[in-house]
């Protein structure tokens, strides 16, 4: 089994349509993941926005799969996360089928696909907070909490791990690490020990599910490394996927192999 991931589309309606209906146009690929950023419920037309990401996926029979960035609408996701519908007879968060062929993943929740076990850890701190006005592009909710991290390391190891954010150096692309290192962007010290909360309790929470591969977004950056997590008898293969139009931005994921099937097609050429 083969399957589409996909980094931040940031609201960028015509991009998402390209993008997943290209993918749908592989007869190989059935179900797409979204790794946050998505922007649900945001921008001047949200459910236009949604509706044409709708119609992509039901043209070729496309499941997508999201996992949440910080950049959505957190108050809407709190509402409709409060909605017993979308809870278990525990009181966890359920998947949110938000059209016929569009779900939204709660923070640590587990499926298995194409003979792999996953686990989802979305959210992240906005590291541009305080260009962002809250209740209006930004939520507190956005943040990774201790009950989330708890939660998706409860039931152990998972063989692939989807996250929005990325844990740190040395568990991280390079690109990521000299983003995290180097601040390129010159955010504030409140701003980056305020992401770097965030970074902390992924870290703890990759190294507590051990995976054999993590795939995640939210830095704009594209990237590749195998890492040994401390305890770890095998190594992790982490990607770090771009954003909106940025050709990074989406990549196939072989099930079977836990590799992208067109890089190792062009090394077997």
């Amino acid at each position: 089994m083969i399957i589409g991931l996909l980094g931040d589309l940031e609201g960028d309606r015509d991009w998402a349509v390209g993008v997943l209906r290209a993918l749908g146009e592989r007869e190989d690929v059935e179900v797409v993941c979204q790794l946050g950023d998505l922007r649900f419920g945001m921008g001047a037309d949200p459910e236009g926005y949604l509706a044409a990401i709708e119609s992509a996926c039901a043209e070729s029979g496309l499941r997508l799969l999201c996992v949440n960035g910080n950049h959505e609408n957190w108050a809407r996701l709190d509402e409709l996360w409060a909605d017993p519908r979308w809870q278990d007879e525990e009181g966890r968060h359920k998947p949110i089928e938000v059209s016929d062929h569009v779900t939204l993943l709660p923070r640590g929740h587990r499926w298995h696909m194409g003979g792999r076990s996953f686990v989802a850890l979305g959210g992240a701190p906005s590291v541009n907070r305080l260009l962002l006005t809250e209740g209006v592009d930004w939520w507190p909710s956005e943040v990774i909490r201790e009950e989330h991290v708890e939660a998706t390391m409860a039931a152990g190891h998972a063989e692939v791990m989807l996250t929005h954010d990325s844990p740190g150096p040395p568990y991280c692309t390079d690109p990521v690490a000299d983003t995290i290192t180097n601040n390129p962007w010159g955010w504030p010290d409140s701003m980056r020990a305020y992401a770097g909360d965030g970074i902390e309790k992924i870290t703890r929470a990759v190294v507590g599910v051990k995976p054999l591969l993590l795939a995640h977004g939210h830095f704009h950056v594209a990237g590749e490394t195998a890492v040994r997590l401390p305890g770890s008898t095998h190594e992790t293969t982490i990607w770090s996927l771009a954003a909106n139009q940025d050709p990074a931005n989406v990549r196939l994921l072989d099930l079977d192999t836990l590799t992208d099937p067109r890089e190792t097609a062009s090394r077997t050429a």
